[in-house]
């Protein structure tokens, strides 16, 4: 069953959230006369409604909606990860199923996200705001959320989370993921393993890292400087990144990408120096998308929780629970791109 669309009715005939793209379409969506998108989202130069008010419309409900004004929910992204993105987007439509918000899709380019964001709060006081990776590492914009008032979750490991009134940070355990796939490789007989590391400056491409290294100390393994290749979690680098650990010597029976772009990256290394995957080397990843059911062989990763993680974003931005520890852990996937020695 595919997952529910915010353009879909609910049970009860009423139009569940809209999502209107902003940054990746020239204009907004063209309105159904089934789903009449609040007036803040339709930008008509009403008020935005309070903040408090507006997180209480978002709750989910059975109260029609109100005559004027309407309630935003922002997802926040620089663009560079479309899986990551389109999970997170699947799970906060779910969670506001049955509300009377609008759900807006954000893309702010790195290079000028802080005015532009500053210029959105402004404008539509949203109701709350979520930030997806690499957006909770800078701190400059959960910041500015706190200073307009506007809860916040920053999704993925955050820098700088002082767990202030409205400001929320929810993250996987990516080291312990890490040393979780490793470990399992470890267990299949590989013994010498490569990994293709994220960019130096990426909080979790730090805590990916470290976890590999957690596995092969644990294990005995060797680590050193020639197993680990930097890449940038493009499948330009992966493929860069590939080509050199399959001409050291001797060669890794297995190499882990710190996502799944570089992974699928490392397959298309392999095949142009003529690896068997994975009869003559085993891929994976941390992080799991619709991208590694594709590839061939299909590739065997960590699922990150996003869906789950959003959900809870949303609960905790517009006020529905109050905030709790929460604990979300990858879980492993097996396909078709590890072999057992």
């Amino acid at each position: 069953m595919r997952a529910p669309r915010p353009s879909d009715p609910d049970s009860a005939g009423r139009p569940a959230s809209l999502i209107e793209r902003a940054g990746f379409a020239p204009a907004p969506p063209p309105v159904l006369p089934s789903a009449p998108m609040p007036a803040a989202a339709r930008e008509t130069g009403a008020p935005p409604m309070p903040v408090p008010a507006a997180r209480a419309a978002l709750r989910p409900s059975s109260r029609p909606a109100p005559a004027a004004g309407g309630a935003l929910l922002a997802l926040v992204h620089d663009g560079s990860d479309r899986g990551v993105l389109e999970a997170v987007e699947a799970g906060m439509a779910e969670a506001l199923d049955g509300s009377v918000a609008a759900l807006v899709v954000l893309a702010l380019p790195n290079g000028d996200a802080a005015p532009r964001l500053r210029a959105f709060l402004q404008r539509h006081r949203p109701a709350g705001v979520v930030l997806l990776p690499p957006s909770p590492e800078r701190t400059d914009l959960a910041h500015l959320c706190a200073e307009a008032g506007v809860p916040c979750a920053r999704l993925g490991p955050a820098r700088g989370h002082d767990g202030a009134d409205g400001q929320h940070a929810i993250a996987s355990d990516e080291r312990r993921a890490a040393r979780d796939l490793v470990t399992w490789l470890v267990a299949q007989g590989h013994a010498r393993i490569g990994f293709v590391s994220g960019p130096e400056d990426s909080l979790a491409a730090q805590q990916r890292e470290l976890g590999y290294l957690d596995a092969m100390a644990d294990a005995g393994l060797d680590r050193g400087p020639a197993l680990i290749v930097p890449g940038d979690d493009s499948f330009v680098s992966g493929i860069e990144a590939g080509r050199l650990l399959l001409e050291i010597s001797p060669r890794p029976t297995a190499v882990v990408s710190s996502n799944d772009e570089m992974a699928a990256g490392l397959l298309h290394a392999a095949a142009q120096m003529g690896v068997a995957v994975p009869g003559e080397l085993s891929v994976a990843c941390i992080g799991d998308s619709a991208l590694l059911a594709r590839t061939l062989p299909t590739l065997t990763a960590m699922h990150i929780p996003w869906d789950l993680m959003a959900a809870e974003a949303v609960r905790l931005v517009t006020g529905e629970d109050a905030p709790r520890e929460m604990e979300f852990f990858a879980s492993l996937v097996v396909r078709d791109s590890v072999a057992a020695l």
